[in-house]
């Protein structure tokens, strides 16, 4: 066999098995990709819209943490360009793992700002596959269809479709893109359907074989969502904590109904209990590499920039008329007091109608209580106690709970209801499919597809985003920072040790040239004593220099002062002091020439939670393969 045949052989091989995946996958799952594609064209458009609210937050968060980890942190703690230069522990304070998702497409080799965008569609399509499964995974008992397996009419896929594109297509989260262009909350919803779905066949599954990956798969998932956006905790634990007590409780005739004795089906009832309570303790273990430090350091930064003028909670109520106001802006929440913001905050009239069609449905059906029914109940309740959170007639509740100030805008929890409309339209959506059972799957087929379109071209015009921009060299760098702080001041962050707040700093000037370039900033300083600074450099995760002292004097080294930093003077590690009023690094340095580098490095904190986060991940790995092998 010559080299052409042997190439024609295995080209066959692989068209073989691309052809048998092909035919493996679910029609009503391709279609919801392809529907889906209606949200994202804009992300392929050439340019963006840097005038969204977090637009060049997104962009110049992933300029940073690219810059770290081409520098050699693998878990980046440092934004080098925040507060005129002297950089900040942004991601400390904010969860990494949308950044991570970026800087894999930069890596691969696209742009910043790219990046960003196919960051936003792959949320995006990884958010309707989580729910298209979700859905089909609450197995719908209607009529003669239970247990039928043809791809057409099978029902369970139809309303899987029905959720999945309503989940894409509900209108905070094209207003999560399009308006806010909030990178770590968009990457957030994705995750949603998923926590869900790997707890739900947590709790289901109980005891049977393969416990131990079903354990592994809720961990992550849930630690994945606590690792992508710090509020998670607050806003989304609460829910999945209801989720979690709900399957238990609707469950529970999976345990009565058990041919073991009754001894042994309390155990059993108890395993399923004691499953995800460890699930949930493992995936916050898992999330101690970013807890830790966060709430060890994070109260060493001034926390007013984050709760307080713009950002405090009861600026930003939601009207109830709001919920199905059509209008649809591209302003801010900046009216506190009526319902003239100058953003929408629509539900979303397919999410509504179906609602209405569940709730009729389930009055309907009030004797029955079969699982599905149970389950459309509690999406039904939750979805009305969240937008009744987001008004101001939530304020009392709000006020017993000081810690919900760090979510900053209660309408943030549209996120949340968002997500449990959209299972619940399917569900509903369901309901109304059912009454084609009677005519064959041809009606079905064609009042579901009819269905979904409905979805997609109910909401289609507000994947839309205001204004698209040229991307231009210097928004993918630290002069889009500095000139945004420039444009709101009151945005500058500050850790403890910084005695009077500032708009301007050494570096400015470096800032605003028209050659800008990271080692063209004057990191280095000479305090006292006399003396020539040769060279700076400025490399994400650490900066320095060289200089040559006429004396002994203090050379100030132009970075916050926070704990981490190790200074090293000719390869050896010396002794830094905070240096007022800003709050910067110095050291002192003897006369001669002298090479000086700082590089942010490990605390006890940050090994502690390292240590925690590998240890636990090790012990879910080990117990998923051992229960593998044992089965």
């Amino acid at each position: 066999m010559n080299f052409l045949e042997k190439i024609r052989g295995r080209a066959g091989v692989y068209a073989a098995h691309l052809s048998a995946i092909l035919m493996r996958l679910n029609p009503y799952a391709v279609l919801a990709v392809v529907l889906a594609l209606f949200a994202l064209w804009p992300l392929f458009a050439p340019g963006y819209f840097y005038g969204a609210h977090d637009g060049r937050h997104s962009v110049f968060y992933v300029t940073m943490f690219d810059e770290a980890i081409r520098n050699g942190a693998i878990w980046p703690r440092w934004a080098m360009h925040h507060n005129a230069g002297y950089g900040y522990p942004t991601f400390i304070v904010q969860a990494p793992l949308a950044f991570y998702a970026a800087e894999f497409f930069v890596l691969l080799g696209f742009g910043i700002t790219t990046a960003v965008k196919l960051t936003w569609a792959a949320g995006f399509l990884i958010g309707v596959w989580g729910m298209y499964w979700l859905i089909r995974d609450w197995r719908l008992e209607i009529g003669d269809w239970e247990g039928d397996e043809s791809p057409i009419s099978n029902l369970q896929s139809l309303p899987a479709l029905i959720a999945a594109l309503l989940y894409i297509f509900i209108p905070y989260h094209l207003l999560d893109v399009y308006v806010r262009a909030a990178l770590a909350e968009t990457t957030l919803i994705a995750w949603f359907p998923w926590v869900f779905l790997a707890f739900e066949r947590l709790i289901v599954g109980g005891r049977k074989t393969g416990w131990q990956k079903r354990l592994l798969l809720a961990a992550l998932a849930y630690a994945g969502v606590i690792l992508t956006h710090v509020i998670a905790l607050i806003a989304f634990t609460p829910l999945l904590v209801a989720f979690i007590l709900f399957r238990l409780w609707s469950t529970s005739d999976y345990d009565k109904s058990s041919p073991s004795r009754p001894p042994f089906r309390i155990l059993h009832s108890a395993f399923r209990i004691f499953l995800p309570l460890l699930a949930g303790v493992s995936a916050i273990l898992l999330a101690a590499i970013f807890l830790l430090p966060l709430l060890a350091e994070g109260p060493l930064l001034d926390q007013s920039v984050y709760t307080g003028n713009t950002y405090e909670y009861a600026r930003h109520w939601v009207q109830f008329s709001q919920f199905f106001d059509p209008f649809w802006g591209y302003g801010f929440s900046d009216d506190p007091i009526g319902a003239n913001d100058g953003m929408g905050f629509q539900v979303g009239l397919m999410a509504l109608l179906l609602a209405l069609a569940s709730g009729y449905g389930l009055w309907r059906d009030r004797r029955r209580r079969s699982h599905p029914w149970r389950i459309e109940a509690f999406l039904l309740v939750i979805s009305a106690a969240i937008l009744f959170l987001v008004t101001p007639a939530a304020a009392p509740i709000w006020g017993l709970l000081p810690m919900v100030e760090v979510i900053q805008f209660p309408w943030r929890l549209l996120a949340l209801s968002g997500f449990t409309l959209s299972a619940l339209g399917g569900l509903a959506g369901s309901r109304l499919l059912a009454g084609n059972l009677l005519h064959g799957n041809r009606e079905l087929l064609a009042g579901g597809v009819v269905l979904a379109l409905l979805v997609v071209f109910a909401s289609a015009r507000l994947a839309t985003p205001e204004t698209l921009q040229p991307v231009e060299a210097w928004r993918e760098d630290g002069r889009a920072v500095y000139q945004f702080e420039q444009q709101h001041p009151d945005m500058l962050g500050y850790t403890q040790w910084v005695e009077e707040h500032f708009t301007q700093s050494a570096m400015t000037a470096q800032y605003a040239a028209p050659d800008f370039s990271n080692d063209k900033l004057e990191r280095l300083g000479i305090l006292s004593g006399e003396g020539t600074v040769l060279y700076h450099y400025s490399r994400g995760h650490s900066f320095g220099g060289e200089v040559e002292m006429a004396s002994p004097g203090v050379v100030q080294i132009r970075v916050y002062f926070f704990p981490g930093w190790q200074v090293h003077m000719d390869g050896a590690l010396v002794a830094h002091r905070l240096s007022p009023p800003d709050g910067l690094i110095e050291i002192d340095v003897p006369a001669g020439r002298h090479r000086i580098a700082m590089r942010m490095s490990s605390t006890p904190v940050r090994t502690a939670g390292i240590a925690i986060s590998g240890l636990t991940l090790a012990l879910l790995v080990g117990l998923a393969v051992l229960g593998r092998k044992n089965s």
